[in-house]
C-alpha cells in the first residue's frame, strides 16, 4: 500500500469515527437531524470519490435517493 493510499484510508477511518460520534448528538436533537447528518456524510463520500475520479459512488447515491423518493411519493 502506498503512502497516499494509507493516508486516504486513514482519512476515511477518521471521517467515519467523526460521523459515528456525531450520530448520538443528532439522535438527541431528533430524527431530521439524524437524516441531515447521514445525508451530509453521504454527499461528502460521493464528492471525495468524484475528486478521485470515481463517479460510481455519486451515481450509487443518486440511485438510492431516487429509489427512496419514488418509494415514498407514490
Amino acid at each position: 500500500m502506498t503512502a497516499a493510499q494509507k493516508a486516504a484510508q486513514r482519512r476515511l477511518a477518521n471521517q467515519a469515527k467523526h460521523y459515528n460520534g456525531r450520530q448520538a448528538e443528532a439522535v438527541q436533537k431528533g430524527p431530521m437531524h439524524v437524516v441531515a447528518l447521514w445525508f451530509d456524510a453521504s454527499r461528502m463520500v460521493a464528492k471525495n470519490a468524484l475528486e478521485d475520479g470515481d463517479p460510481a459512488v455519486a451515481n450509487a447515491l443518486a440511485s438510492h435517493l431516487h429509489d427512496f423518493f419514488q418509494r415514498y411519493t407514490q
